[in-house]
């Protein structure tokens, strides 16, 4: 299948990471990718191995000279009808075209734009275009339907990454000091101020616990200032971003992931496979990756952004809804305790019970995240549009 791939491309995380495993996989399909920016990210232009590139609003391929403004819905909508696509995917973002490509199936990817999306024309008249939606998560799923309530079918394709390099297939075991770890771009979004919180409680209650944090962003000067208010500067890493994570992995025991939204979590799902437990809100696509008290502890947020302000004295600024998945309604977004972190923490580090949530955590991961069987399913669900489309009247 001829498969036009229309996304944003300017920094990696967990979309882009999926998106060049799922292009790099032999296959015999043709990939064409239309990047919405005017220039690739290096880190993520260094992992594109397959697939023809073509920038949505360049004029010319290889010069920077972008289309006018008020031209570019119609140039993009040319630029689509002259690759002749099978399949239009347009992943995580919203696009301006005239009208609907004829004869391509046009697919939205969500994974967790949904949340954030504004429910005005140009995100609705997008929409109405739709022929189907995947979603990565069932959470992403219900996110769509209960803000848009679209009349397209929405698919879920669960999240997946290929199995990490350098695993060790035993189960892990404890040493001083306790290493905690947290990997995402450094955005107030990810909660890793609950993490450098839930580190300076368990020192205060006598623990030797470090935490190293991996990425990089906009973020890591505020947290760098409260690491210095915390006292902390012996206790966290800023490693940076790491192009292989299988080090880091192999150096933490307990995986933080404190988050006030989280549409599925690929980075759990990748401490997972290492053997490490998982701290962790129950909201959004979470409990979908980490099976509480298994593999990891799952808790309930409980702290308002504006408490979790007079905590840390940062502003976070989120204005939207989160899922709830015990409930299926949409709430306002919290923070997790990291009074309750600390607990967890401490119920995970006793020697047994970290043994058996570790071996959970390896096992869990390899017998219910097949790389192969995502690829499966995504195809086959692209085909299951595809083919709905060409059937008149077809439910």
């Amino acid at each position: 299948m001829k498969q036009l791939h229309v996304i944003s491309l300017k920094k990696m995380g967990g979309l882009e990471r999926l998106f060049i495993q799922h292009i790099n996989t032999p296959s015999d399909d043709t990939h064409i990718i239309m990047c919405v920016n005017n220039k690739i990210g290096a880190e993520v232009k260094s992992q594109i191995l397959k697939g023809q590139i073509l920038f949505a609003n360049r004029l010319f391929k290889f010069l920077p000279i972008r289309c006018p403004k008020i031209l570019r819905k119609y140039w993009l909508s040319w630029k689509i009808w002259k690759i002749s696509a099978e399949s239009i995917i347009v992943w995580n973002l919203i696009i301006e075209i005239p009208s609907k490509p004829k004869k391509p199936i046009l697919l939205y990817y969500d994974h967790g734009s949904s949340w954030r999306f504004a429910l005005n024309n140009k995100t609705m008249r997008f929409f109405s275009m739709l022929d189907g939606v995947i979603a990565a998560s069932f959470a992403s799923k219900r996110m769509m339907e209960l803000r848009f309530n679209l009349p397209c079918q929405h698919l879920v394709v669960l999240n997946c990454i290929k199995t990490p390099l350098g695993i060790k297939n035993i189960t892990k075991s404890l040493h001083t000091p306790i290493q905690l770890g947290t990997a995402s771009r450094l955005v107030d979004t990810k909660g890793i101020t609950v993490s450098l919180l839930t580190v300076h409680e368990l020192m205060i209650r006598g623990h030797y616990i470090t935490i190293e944090i991996a990425g990089k962003g906009e973020y890591k000067k505020s947290l760098q200032m409260l690491t210095h208010k915390l006292k902390l500067n012996n206790r966290v890493i800023f490693s940076g971003f790491q192009e292989e994570m299988s080090n880091f992995f192999n150096r933490i025991h307990i995986y933080m992931s404190t988050p006030i939204t989280e549409p599925f979590g690929l980075s759990c799902m990748e401490a997972l496979y290492y053997g490490i437990p998982v701290i962790f809100p129950i909201i959004d696509g979470q409990p979908e990756v980490i099976k509480n008290n298994l593999c990891g502890i799952g808790l309930h947020p409980k702290v308002s952004i504006k408490d979790h302000k007079n905590l840390t004295g940062m502003n976070i600024h989120f204005p939207h809804k989160i899922y709830d998945p015990i409930n299926d309604l949409l709430i306002l977004p919290k923070f997790l305790s990291h009074i309750e972190c600390a607990n967890a923490v401490e119920r995970l580090i006793v020697k047994n019970i970290y043994n058996k949530f570790s071996y959970y955590a390896h096992t869990h991961s390899m017998s219910q995240f097949n790389y192969k069987i995502f690829q499966e399913n995504f195809k086959n669900t692209l085909l299951y549009f595809k083919n709905k489309k060409n059937i008149p009247n077809s439910i």
